[in-house]
């Protein structure tokens, strides 16, 4: 019978790994809510199932005696995942492994059980929980949905917020959170970066450092090189590996969002699966990693090539989105972009015209990214080129859409 590997997703960023499975000669089941989802129509099965109803995947997954299991981008399909690799003996995190780096205030706990850098922080259910919360720590705090990805639902309150702020904060953050409860914690003041990483029985096969780059709690982009000097990347480095080997988490790819504030670092975030908003593309421009081939290669039981030592080319990435909901019109054309600024290498759409689109008050609503040839020092100039000569033709409109 011909293998099957299942992807759970269908968005922008799961189609080039849906389409990498596709080359390698076996069947792709996409896992996807129907839609007008990219990764759709590339795949060779199709399942209407919504990637965080567990069992449904884990049914489906023996159904189909898939060979395989996938995702990235996203935390949402993360426990649904490590079930299917426990009851079908696939590669990938356990279930337990999984739901402890997938949400939020599990994670939290987790670092402080063993020892971790970690922010203060409160499981709320309710929104006077929040606000007795930030009443005790009287520092500006962080309110994030306990099970969500994407920046969705996270709003920074300041100290002296109102009660009101609070209240409004709490039900933004409440929609997006399926298990119903809601993180509080101290905001963690310093400097952010992200990264990726591969694990192999234990040790790094691949480890990279970005400089992010945000706006309030959204991703802006990312800057290889990160810029750290050797020692502080060590740093970084070996509590990255420390916190996964503790968690129990031996192979795979990782995602990861830190703050490092003089020689201490804080992981806000630890992903079992590869990040969004154009990191994977930096890797590969700048180190000619495929990392997307690795998972491929690591869940197919193959040997991993292990490129530790390499010298970056610079690159950065760029997300943007809409300032107001509306239709997307017209995109400009790429080539025009280039021509007026050098260093865009490529721009890849999360959304086509025509579509739906929301405010990009949080990564899950952007529209798409550039790839730049432009490092962390001239990454604010390069960008106000960029916005001189592109700009979104938004149409206002009451439909809408969302997804992964």
């Amino acid at each position: 019978m011909k293998k099957r590997i299942m992807v759970l997703g269908a968005g922008i960023y799961q189609v080039p790994l849906i389409s990498l499975v596709g080359k390698m000669g076996v069947e792709t089941i996409v896992v996807s809510p129907r839609g007008d989802f990219p990764g759709i129509p590339l795949s060779d099965i199709h399942l209407d199932i919504d990637i965080t109803d567990t069992d449904r995947v884990v049914n489906a997954a023996k159904e189909y005696g898939i060979s395989g299991i996938v995702t990235t981008g996203t935390d949402a399909g993360i426990p649904a995942m490590g079930a299917v690799a426990d009851a079908m003996d696939l590669k990938g995190p356990s279930r337990r492994v999984a739901e402890t780096a997938s949400v939020k205030t599990a994670f939290r706990c987790f670092q402080k059980e063993n020892g971790f850098n970690h922010p203060s922080y409160k499981v709320c259910s309710c929104s006077s929980d929040i606000w007795v919360f930030l009443q005790e720590v009287k520092k500006k705090i962080v309110i994030k949905p306990d099970d969500s990805s994407g920046s969705r639902g996270v709003t920074v309150i300041e100290p002296r917020a109102t009660r009101e702020k609070v209240e409004s904060s709490y039900r933004n953050a409440r929609q997006f959170s399926r298990n119903g409860r809601i993180c509080a914690e101290l905001f963690v003041e310093g400097s952010n970066f992200g990264g990726a990483a591969f694990l192999s029985d234990g040790h790094f096969r691949f480890f990279t450092p970005t400089r992010k780059h945000m706006v309030g709690p959204v991703v802006q982009g990312h800057s290889i090189p990160s810029g750290l000097c050797d020692d502080y990347a060590s740093i970084l480095r070996k509590e990255i590996l420390d916190t996964a080997l503790k968690l129990g988490y031996f192979d795979g790819p990782l995602d990861f969002d830190v703050v490092l504030h003089g020689r201490e670092v804080t992981i806000l975030e630890i992903g079992l699966r590869l990040g969004g908003n154009g990191i994977v593309d930096c890797i590969e421009d700048s180190t000619g990693t495929n990392l997307l081939e690795w998972i491929l290669i690591y869940i197919s039981g193959g040997s991993l090539p292990g490129i530790d030592c390499y010298h970056p080319n610079t690159v950065s990435s760029y997300v943007f989105g809409a300032e107001y909901p509306g239709r997307l019109g017209s995109v400009p054309d790429i080539q025009e972009i280039k021509r007026a600024v050098p260093e865009v290498k490529n721009m890849v759409m999360a959304k086509k015209t025509g579509d739906y689109v929301q405010p990009l008050s949080h990564n899950a609503n952007l529209v798409g990214y550039f790839v730049l040839r432009c490092g962390e020092k001239r990454y604010m100039e390069v960008l106000a080129k960029v916005n001189r000569v592109f700009q979104l033709d938004v149409e206002e409109s009451l439909a809408s859409n969302s997804g992964y």
